[in-house]
């Protein structure tokens, strides 16, 4: 299949209104891909659309592009993309998550990824922009646009996560009216989010240690360990004596685990500056409980990770718990910020996406 041309995509000139930003669905290339999904491979073909402008007056027009991956087929088998969920990437220094897309495509959901500018504020405007082109586009653009899934990792973790905390919020409206955005909303039904780096204000300081301690460390540690055959558990132990273990149940101090990993500075000094420009952190939006937030999160963090203090995960699971939301929040042992770009991690991701998204009424 030849590339067509896209409606409404020439002239980047900022001479186009909102209302031309119209998907077209002739102009793509198919491909295929060999996707390993757990221990098993999958061969997918897919439609790629790419290079489609989100905005009619774009600030940075070779970054505000976004690119759409719709499935045809599975092991020989069509695939119904029409219902489909779609999820929302950001491709972060200009690198798309392969694997985290590859086992999406796989599992039959539509993958749409957006370039976004470097700035936390232009980062989360134009996010909210790609959103918009893409509900603005329903019944054109394939998949379920009422199961939007916002999705990255590090600093696209920390968009998605702000993304669904500030849906249907006005904060950023003059903004991307400037850039011309389409006339939609920006609610999303989801998000996961692996280790998001996300600026923290002083009050998240005051987090809870005995929660982050017990809700999440020591499960993670006492899982890791019990896997371990019981010599390499010996040697570990050995190895880590800060580490009590007693009847398969592990124990230590949050102030020993920090000094043990190095990130003390992180978890304990993080972002004390004030920001330049507010609400750029999910938190803000979780405290004013936000009534058009997402209510389903995924929300995961490594133990050896050193750039993202591990309270940003537990206070954002806290946060949306204590406002009812639909929550599945975990931390793992000895794994570096939970990346995606890990076959594991993300093909607990897309589970958990395909799983949540079933259960919509």
């Amino acid at each position: 299949m030849g590339v067509g041309g896209f409606a409404g995509c020439g002239g980047l000139d900022g001479t186009r209104d909102a209302s031309a930003l119209r998907f077209d669905g002739g102009g793509y290339l198919l491909k295929s891909a060999s996707v390993k999904v757990g221990k098993s491979r999958k061969t997918v073909r897919y439609r790629l659309y790419s290079g489609i402008p989100y905005v009619s007056h774009p600030a940075d027009p070779a970054r505000q592009r976004l690119s759409v991956r719709v499935p045809v087929e599975v092991d020989g088998k069509a695939v119904n993309s029409g219902r489909a969920p779609i999820m929302m990437t950001t491709a972060n220094g200009g690198e798309e998550p392969a694997a985290e897309n590859g086992i999406a495509l796989a599992s039959g959901v539509v993958v749409v990824t957006s370039g976004v500018r470097d700035t936390a504020w232009d980062g989360i405007v134009d996010l909210k922009a790609a959103i918009r082109y893409v509900r603005h586009n329903k019944g054109r653009l394939p998949g379920d646009d009422a199961r939007i899934v916002a999705s990255g990792s590090g600093r696209g973790g920390g968009l998605a996560a702000l993304a669904g905390a500030s849906a249907g919020r006005g904060q950023y409206d003059d903004d991307l009216r400037r850039i011309g955005a389409a006339k939609a909303s920006d609610l999303v039904y989801a998000v996961a989010a692996s280790a998001p780096v996300t600026e923290i204000g002083k009050a998240d300081l005051a987090y809870d240690r005995k929660g982050i301690l017990t809700k999440y460390l020591e499960p993670a540690g006492a899982a890791y360990l019990k896997q371990l055959p019981e010599g390499d558990r010996a040697l570990y132990l050995k190895r880590n004596s800060w580490i009590d273990w007693m009847h398969s149940r592990i124990s230590f101090t949050l102030d020993a685990f920090l000094d043990h990993t190095g990130t003390r500075k992180a978890a304990d000094l993080a972002a004390v500056a004030k920001p330049a420009r507010m609400l750029r952190n999910p938190m803000d939006f979780v405290r004013q409980r936000n009534p058009d937030r997402a209510r389903h999160w995924w929300l995961r963090a490594g133990t050896d990770g050193t750039d993202v203090p591990l309270t940003v995960v537990g206070n954002l699971a806290t946060g949306l718990q204590g406002l009812g939301d639909d929550v599945d929040a975990a931390v793992d042992w000895n794994a570096r910020d939970h990346h995606p770009a890990n076959g594991s991690a993300a093909s607990g991701l897309v589970e958990w996406i395909t799983g949540t998204v079933a259960r919509r009424s």
